[in-house]
């Protein structure tokens, strides 16, 4: 379906599909589920999971991925971005806050993917600067902090030996996130990582804030088209009254 409908001339004149937006629906679960988790925040009293969702700009969804409802959705970013169902994987990659993570990234950069998060908090970002004498003006208080170029050098060997199997789709990009982190703090290596994150991450804010309104307008744009393509599903399924009642035995 991904191929035919890429095909489409429609299609075509929508986007190139090589930009994909990830984001997560809540769905309570009134019956008992192996994903399914408390969290006041989103299902009140009862139990619920979360089913996180990557879409293309020509508005074909290409992979998704049940998930505990209590689940960082960054944790399951990655894979669900490398576990696409069919086409070419995605240049560009945006998400909301909720999937933002520094790890990730760092993580996609490092793969190759230009990732462009739309931060709910961007006045109170801070960007980063290699050069710690350089003059940039009015920039100068934004780009207060130094980046650690040693401790990305020092790191560098382990870094390429994390990424690399992720991308073959060795191990799941999961088990590595969750894995340079300790009690919700970073390691070494995932300090490293998210030190090389600090570079693209002070870009993407640049960029966002000042460079480019199309930049600005793309992320919008397919941002609402993923939020609408949501809204839809949930009135398909109002039956239901956005409740989930199959038994979920896994993830994928």
């Amino acid at each position: 379906m991904v191929d035919k409908q890429a095909g489409l001339s429609l299609a075509q004149a929508w986007g190139g599909g090589l930009v994909a937006a990830v984001d997560g629906m809540r769905f309570v679960v009134p019956v008992p589920a192996a994903f399914a988790r408390p969290n006041r925040k989103y299902f009140g009293s009862k139990r619920g999971m979360t089913w996180l969702n990557a879409m293309n700009d020509r508005g074909m969804g290409r992979g998704a991925r049940v998930v505990s409802g209590t689940i960082r959705d960054s944790l399951h970013m990655v894979d669900v971005i490398f576990g696409l169902d069919g086409g070419d994987l995605p240049e560009i990659v945006v998400s909301d806050t909720g999937s933002y993570s520094d790890l990730v990234f760092g993580l996609l950069e490092l793969l190759g993917i230009s990732y462009r998060p739309a931060l709910a908090d961007l006045p109170d970002q801070k960007g980063w600067r290699i050069d710690a004498s350089a003059d940039y003006g009015p920039l100068n208080t934004f780009a207060r902090r130094k980046i650690d170029l040693r401790k990305i050098r020092r790191n560098w060997e382990d870094i390429l030996r994390v990424v690399a199997p992720i991308h073959t789709g060795t191990v799941r990009a999961y088990d590595v996130v969750t894995m340079l982190q300790r009690d919700g703090h970073p390691t070494a290596l995932g300090e490293a990582i998210a030190s090389y994150r600090r570079i693209f991450k002070t870009l993407h804010i640049l960029q966002f804030i000042d460079v480019d309104e199309t930049y600005r307008r793309d992320i919008k744009d397919i941002r609402n088209l993923q939020e609408n393509r949501h809204s839809l599903a949930r009135k398909i399924c109002h039956g239901k009254k956005g409740e989930l009642y199959r038994r979920y035995e896994r993830t994928g």
